[in-house]
């Protein structure tokens, strides 16, 4: 019989270990509670524009994700950096005009960043996902472990967890419970993202190309701290994305793009009012992402990789994953793909080599 394994969330960690361990013989099932994959990946498509309201960027250090890229096929392109861009450092002084180098480019993907989940999902059998499933309760038993939703039970000899820790211990109630250690270090470990209100405007045309703008900001004053170009030529997609300062989320949403039009209009000009749609996700706010377990005032990617996340718990039963439990780029994409080859092998070793 075929060791089973339940991946609890269907972000870029879990399918692709769900697709390792497919390839490799076990039964898995992901179970995802929000009604698409992807997690903290999210493009949203508006009228011919993608934009991504989750994780963008990538850059040549990221060399397990670039593995995975180039194992899938998927296309990606350099994020657009010519011409001028913008610092603002008070509030009464006029934007600065930077030159920001190039010399280590960031990259995007092509196709939008889901294009890469969905990649690996045509890859995975029938009937491996369940959207909509909420993971409420797991259950170490005596040979194998429970995992309870809001519209099944499943039983299986491993489970692997992929949520950032902190909504980990929120969210599921474990017996027994967790290690004390563990819940601990889970509620001072900061969920990258969680903290972010991301912003994109889409436009008929790149009005700020024709400028001869980059279309990045980088700001002290706000509300937008940083923004940028987010068009693909190809696509006839343009748009501007980037991130509103934590204390934009005291005011309501028609606030927030009053102060961002003011901003957008002291740097770009009348033209930046002429947008097509406006959209924003508050992840502070996303129910499956948010944490009222993790401290106040982490440092950005604080424990992200400690080493307690890689000790399996229960007997070999039970396997904290995700980004945030990588000790390499701790939080990002690519530490989403390490943690994934990570769980991998040690299941691996387990199961597959006894």
């Amino acid at each position: 019989m075929n060791t089973s394994v339940v991946v609890i969330g269907a972000g870029l960690t879990g399918l692709l270990t769900a697709y390792r361990l497919q390839e490799l013989g076990f039964d898995v099932a992901v179970l995802e509670a929000r009604d698409r994959i992807g997690g903290r990946i999210h493009t949203l498509e508006s009228g011919n524009a993608k934009v991504e309201m989750g994780a963008t960027w990538f850059n040549e250090s990221h060399y397990h994700l670039l593995d995975v890229i180039e194992e899938f096929k998927v296309p990606y392109f350099e994020q657009f950096m010519t011409g001028k861009s913008y610092f603002q450092t008070f509030s009464n002084v006029p934007p600065q005009e930077i030159a920001v180098p190039n010399d280590s480019p960031s990259y995007r993907f092509k196709n939008g960043t889901i294009h890469l989940l969905n990649s690996i999902v045509v890859k995975l059998k029938p009937n491996t996902i369940f959207l909509n499933d909420v993971v409420n309760e797991v259950n170490v038993l005596d040979g194998d472990i429970e995992v309870s939703t809001n519209s099944r039970t499943l039983k299986a000899d491993a489970v692997i967890t992929t949520l950032p820790p902190a909504a980990l211990i929120d969210q599921i109630v474990f017996s027994p419970a967790l290690p004390k250690d563990v819940m601990s270090l889970a509620e001072q470990t900061h969920t990258w993202m969680q903290d972010a209100i991301k912003v994109a405007l889409t436009y008929k045309k790149p009005f700020w190309r024709e400028q001869g703008k980059s279309g990045t900001i980088f700001s002290n004053v706000g509300p937008l701290t940083e923004f940028y170009d987010q068009s693909n030529l190809e696509n006839k997609s343009y748009a501007l994305v980037g991130f509103a300062s934590g204390s934009c989320a005291r005011f309501t949403k028609e606030q927030r793009v009053e102060k961002i039009e003011a901003q957008l209009k002291m740097v770009f000009g009348e033209d930046a009012l002429q947008y097509e749609s406006y959209h924003e996700t508050q992840w502070y706010q996303e129910e499956f992402t948010k944490s009222n377990r993790q401290e106040d005032n982490l440092f950005p990617h604080q424990n992200g990789g400690h080493a307690l996340y890689h000790e399996p718990l229960f007997d070999d039963k039970l396997f904290i994953s995700g980004a945030e439990t990588s000790k390499h780029h701790s939080g990002y994409m690519e530490g989403a793909i390490f943690a994934a080859e990570s769980v991998v092998a040690k299941l691996k070793s387990l199961h597959l080599t006894q």
